[in-house]
């Protein structure tokens, strides 16, 4: 399945929606668009993976080291990830104990008050 990434501004926070299978290809263009915004001096990052369906392992790497730049440029980032095989291979990872995630966007939204 196609990669498709698509973004907005939302109460001072980007997000990034990811759909289809993240890999190699699409890994590359979404650090590029992180960088690109952390750059612009955006502070609050959320990944919302609802959409994905497959998650690649060089994927896991790379959002491992988004976090780290965001962390190092004093941001913030989180992910909205969804049942299935992309939350259990966050789950087995531990991923949650790097990068907050959240089962659903409202759930981040009303961690956020």
């Amino acid at each position: 399945m196609q990669f498709i990434m698509t973004s907005l501004e939302k109460n001072g926070c980007f997000i990034f929606y990811l759909s289809g299978d993240l890999d190699y290809e699409g890994a590359h263009k979404l650090r590029e668009a992180f960088v690109e915004h952390l750059g612009l001096g955006r502070k609050r990052f959320l990944l919302n993976m609802e959409g994905l369906k497959i998650i690649a392992s060089y994927s896991l790497s790379t959002i491992l080291k988004m976090s780290y730049l965001a962390k190092k440029a004093g941001a913030t980032m989180a992910i909205v990830c969804p049942a299935g095989n992309v939350w259990d291979v966050f789950y087995v990872l531990e991923i949650g104990k790097v990068i907050p995630l959240f089962p659903s966007e409202e759930a981040f939204w009303k961690s956020a008050t």
